[in-house]
């Protein structure tokens, strides 16, 4: 903190201007460099306690887990919410266990009469599945308002007026709170909620889990019906509209058979049920808390299920700010073990020392916003980030690279002992068309259609993407090219000459080579875009390019896209924003082409070939195909794809289905990017992993080892203080020498004799 020059450095001489300039100029040039050195982001005691610091680029949007599914969220919602079941953290092929439930969930499954199936039955067999899963007793929510009750048992802010809420804009403004068990029911109510027409933000998966959840599309229809109804009999005039009690909507899809027993339903055979119930969106959702939130008032103080979830994971949000989130330990969270088995080399990298401590080991966890990579960098080489941008898996890689190359602060790095793990988690980086569009599109009719398709081909081939691996490899580590929508390590992956694109690429000497330019010109011109001038028009194609990246640490890679289109005569301009509102223009298919990325959620080929499934189309069905792209054939395959288990038959329908979107084109495959991770010294356990999201679970602080080195190396240079005291004296001895012999002075002509004068 600037403080102003001390009055002792100032007082020495009240009437004369020069020595107190001097002893100014001296005092602020000490101070100002005494003030460089105080460059802590947090208090001190955050800094010598238990806490975790970590970093985000984006601002999360959404934490309800009706709508949350963005990365940038996941720490956030993991952190507070469980779902029934989990990945190992460790284990590789990734291995379910139980959250909440008791056990691993184990299908019945029913033909059309009802009469039970033995064994594994094919899916043509099946009409339903049922799941019954019994939870673990004892499993606290975190301290909330919205189950605080009187000495009577009445819930104290249930029926609260505006006026109750001024100064409230966190539950921990309220006096009181509580708590209780989870309940089966809150795995129900939390279902029924993506049915919901009275939710607060938008049911992102409801068209997805309608498809197989028994019921639930015909509970989300009368609940349509019903609000309209409502709205005819009692037009709303405000935005508020009072709570809807969705405990006894009828509903068969799901239901409590007791407190601690969940049933299940499912439509005909779907084996990724399991790792569905891993995922934050069947998550519980206690009915107080919808309750506590849906009053009269509480949205205008931004409180909701949104901004303030309620959860009974290991962490709960203690505040907000524009540029900061801190979560604390949740005191009821009942704690895990840590695990003590895992993948060859996890014992030698001493990822099991912590084997069978519970969790969580941290009790704060603080998250700092820094939108560019250069600050980021900087708060991590000062060590005052454990972590940076826990949720991405990229942020490792800048480092890696200094340290291959030995440029940039590689020996900062060495010397602070920073630890850089990398792993290969089944994740794509690609550019979407959005087949919506007119131009890039599936167009209006079939000959402007398979014009659209020879224009995407053509930027396919010439967009290199090898050459872009090889140029940000700080971003993007050991990146293969995309061939298609499933990554390796999953099922139907293809490696070698049977996983190329032939669109694209052609083997050569064992190896995936790039078709040539000429390729993609002829493409192009076959089009009707010869050298990229519109035939019909005369004029330059311009093709839009819309990117979440901001700011300089994004502009090489906008300019190296913008290159690319650019070999073939197109111009490119790139509409950048940022990625609330990059997210908003893709749902309302205001975009042309378009960055996009995806991490698996669950190690199964149809969590990415859904990503092209036309019912899940963004604009139209508000799921997870932001391209929009339709193929009845692709969707015919795909429904029967996902009943299926893995096996050659299995295999074969992938086949078909990636053939078919590589014909059309659908994305700009891009690439297959590895992971890494980056932890400060002091930080154990860290290892880099995309499906495992609740990684803060894990990770542990030497607090005191983090304080003594951070101290070290943020050390004050005293020298410069030294040097600059010098020559500010040896700047003020003439001056002050001048000065003396003026105060000297007496400023009279020397006395005259007067006697002598006389005579």
């Amino acid at each position: 903190m600037f403080m102003a020059p001390s009055s002792a450095l100032i007082a020495s001489d009240k009437t004369s201007p020069m020595p107190r300039r001097l002893a100014l100029a001296l005092g602020t040039s000490l101070l100002l460099l005494a003030g460089c050195t105080g460059n802590a982001p947090y208090p001190e005691s955050w800094i010598r306690s238990n806490t975790l610091f970590t970093t985000f680029q984006e601002r999360p949007k959404y934490f309800d887990p009706i709508s949350s599914y963005s990365t940038n969220e996941t720490p956030w919602t993991y952190g507070v919410f469980e779902p029934l079941y989990q990945y190992h953290y460790l284990k590789r092929p990734y291995t379910l266990e139980p959250k909440t439930a008791l056990d691993l969930p184990v299908p019945r499954y029913f033909a059309k009469d009802g009469s039970e199936l033995a064994g594994d039955p094919p899916a043509s067999e099946v009409a339903e599945s049922l799941y019954v899963i019994h939870l673990k007793p004892g499993v606290m929510y975190a301290p909330h308002p919205a189950f605080a009750r009187d000495a009577a048992g009445n819930y104290l802010y249930h029926s609260l007026t505006p006026d109750q809420l001024t100064g409230k804009y966190s539950p921990w403004d309220f006096e009181q709170t509580g708590t209780r068990e989870l309940t089966a029911a809150d795995y129900v109510y939390g279902i029924k909620r993506h049915a919901s027409p009275w939710n607060a933000t938008p049911a992102r998966f409801y068209p997805v889990i309608a498809q197989f959840v028994v019921g639930l599309r015909d509970l989300g229809n009368k609940l349509r019906e019903q609000q309209a109804a409502e709205d005819k009999a009692n037009p709303r005039t405000e935005r508020w509209q009072p709570w809807h009690d969705l405990r006894d909507a009828p509903f068969t899809g799901a239901r409590a058979i007791d407190d601690h027993t969940l049933e299940l339903r499912i439509v005909g055979k779907y084996p990724q049920t399991r790792y569905w119930l891993a995922m934050t969106f069947f998550a519980p959702v206690p009915w107080e808390a919808e309750r506590f939130y849906a009053q009269r008032g509480m949205a205008e103080h931004s409180l909701s299920l949104n901004t303030w979830p309620v959860g009974t994971g290991p962490f709960m949000i203690e505040s907000q700010r524009p540029n900061q989130n801190v979560m604390v330990r949740n005191p009821n969270y009942r704690g895990e073990l840590y695990p003590c088995e895992g993948k060859p080399g996890d014992k030698e990298a001493g990822l099991l020392d912590d084997c069978g401590k519970r969790m969580p080991f941290v009790d704060r966890v603080v998250s700092t916003n820094e939108r560019e990579r250069e600050p980021g960098n900087t708060r991590f080489i000062q060590g005052y980030a454990d972590v940076l941008d826990i949720d991405r898996s990229d942020r490792g890689f800048e480092f890696q690279r200094q340290m291959m190359e030995k440029s940039g602060q590689w020996e900062t790095l060495r010397d602070h002992g920073v630890k850089l793990p990398s792993s290969f988690d089944p994740t794509v980086w690609y550019l979407g068309f959005n087949m919506l569009d007119p131009v890039v599109g599936d167009g209006s009719n079939p000959a402007q259609a398979e014009r659209n398709r020879k224009l995407r081909l053509a930027l396919s081939i010439s967009t290199n993407w090898e050459e872009h691996a090889s140029v940000f490899f700080d971003i993007y580590g050991d990146a293969r090219t995309g061939m298609g929508p499933v990554p390796p390590g999953l099922f139907g992956y293809r490696d070698g000459e049977a996983g190329i694109d032939p669109h694209t690429h052609v083997w050569v000497n064992g190896a995936a080579q790039r078709r040539p330019l000429e390729d993609a010109k002829k493409l192009l011109a076959e089009a009707g875009y010869p050298n990229g001038i519109d035939t019909k028009t005369g004029r330059p194609l311009v093709l839009y390019y819309d990117s979440s990246g901001v700011g300089p640490g994004f502009q090489a890679r906008l300019d190296w896209q913008v290159k690319q289109a650019a070999r073939l005569g197109i111009q490119m301009e790139v509409r950048p924003t940022d990625y609330n509102r990059y997210q908003d223009r893709i749902r309302q298919g205001q975009v042309q082409i378009f960055w996009r990325g995806w991490n698996a959620d669950y190690p199964d080929p149809e969590n990415f070939l859904f990503l092209l499934y036309g019912p899940n189309g963004k604009v139209k069905h508000e799921g997870d195909n932001d391209t929009n792209y339709a193929n009845p054939a692709f969707d015919r395959l795909f429904e029967q794809m996902s009943t299926m288990t893995d096996g050659p038959e299995k295999q074969a329908v992938i086949d078909r289905m990636v053939t078919l979107v590589r014909d059309d084109a659908a994305w700009m495959w891009g690439l297959w990017p590895a992971s890494s991770g980056n932890y400060q010294t002091w930080v154990y356990n860290g290892f880099p992993t995309i499906i495992n999201r609740n990684t803060l679970l894990y990770l542990r602080v030497d607090p005191a080892l983090r304080a003594r080195l951070v101290t070290e190396w943020n050390r004050p240079e005293l020298w410069p203080l030294a040097v600059l005291a010098l020559l500010l004296a040896l700047l003020a001895w003439p001056a002050w020498a001048v000065f003396k012999r003026r105060e000297n002075a007496t400023g009279r002509q020397p006395a005259v004799d007067i006697s002598a004068l006389r005579g």
